[in-house]
């Protein structure tokens, strides 16, 4: 594979030569990249598992849009879902508003298997803890009327970065955009309906001990409701992976990955097995 971009998101490839494992697709949250799992997919080569991880519209390298605010999480599933068609069905990590997005495509059958770090929730488990209510007087303007915002350092560092090492956290904040206001009030609000019968594929969902953004107690009611498997990231908070330690949960996740059936993780298993699809213009 090599690095895709479409007219409207980037897909980031990593190889692993010789591989007949299925490609792990990556989906990042509000405010971030693909960046964010640079650490993440040198682990999971080094199962020999090849990777791609998606950059949505509007976020880097994608250029700037003037239509950000507006940019719905309905867009950013549609290119995952094209992400998706174009790998012929990968296993999918999402992370934050990616793992709302990830379980989604799990729900139209676009991946293999899910893995939901620290996901928004879907209609009916609501996200606002008082924490996060605490804080969004400043932001209402930009949700209500949808506008692209960046919160400030202090709530960043307060909800999402908690458990960053202090000395680290400008750093990753300098890598953060501006996201739409239309999407964050999407997720809060939780608009979006994905019924447990329509989920075929294996999931795992993984929580947070320390989240103060998508608390663990969030992860745990989505866990519930499609009976799946929870591991608890402990010690961690929701940015985790730049977190001290976030290996030993990259660790479980792929160690599950392993654990699902070969039919699952490993085109050579399959009948009629057809190379990836790279329909997207070369970057």
């Amino acid at each position: 594979m090599r690095p895709q971009t479409a007219p409207s998101y980037h897909l980031d490839v990593h190889d692993v030569e010789n591989s007949s494992r299925v490609p792990i697709l990556c989906l990042h949250g509000l405010f971030a990249a693909g960046w964010v799992f640079d650490g993440l997919r040198a682990r999971i080569a080094s199962r020999g598992y090849p990777s791609a991880a998606l950059s949505f519209r509007g976020h880097p390298p994608n250029p700037p849009s003037s239509a950000t605010g507006s940019c719905s999480i309905t867009d950013y599933c549609q290119d995952a879902s094209d992400a998706a068609r174009q790998l012929d069905r990968p296993i999918v990590i999402g992370h934050s508003l990616g793992g709302l997005v990830a379980l989604m495509l799990a729900g139209r059958n676009l991946v293999r298997a899910a893995i939901l770090v620290s996901p928004a929730p879907p209609r009916g488990i609501s996200v606002l803890s008082p924490a996060i209510l605490a804080r969004m007087a400043t932001y209402l303007p930009a949700l209500a009327f949808s506008r692209a915002f960046l919160p400030f350092d202090r709530d960043l560092d307060a909800l999402v970065l908690n458990q960053v090492p202090v000395h680290e956290r400008a750093a990753v904040r300098a890598r953060f955009v501006a996201d739409s206001g239309r999407a964050a009030r999407q997720a809060a609000l939780g608009v979006f309906t994905v019924p447990p019968r329509a989920i075929r594929a294996p999931l795992l969902v993984v929580g947070a001990e320390h989240d103060r953004f998508i608390p663990f107690s969030v992860a745990k009611r989505v866990a519930h409701k499609y009976a799946a498997p929870l591991h608890t990231a402990r010690g961690h908070g929701h940015f985790l992976f730049a977190e001290p330690g976030w290996e030993r949960t990259a660790d479980a996740m792929l160690d599950w990955i392993d654990g699902l059936p070969r039919v699952i993780r490993d085109t050579s298993a399959e009948v009629g097995v057809r190379p990836l699809r790279t329909n997207s213009t070369v970057a």
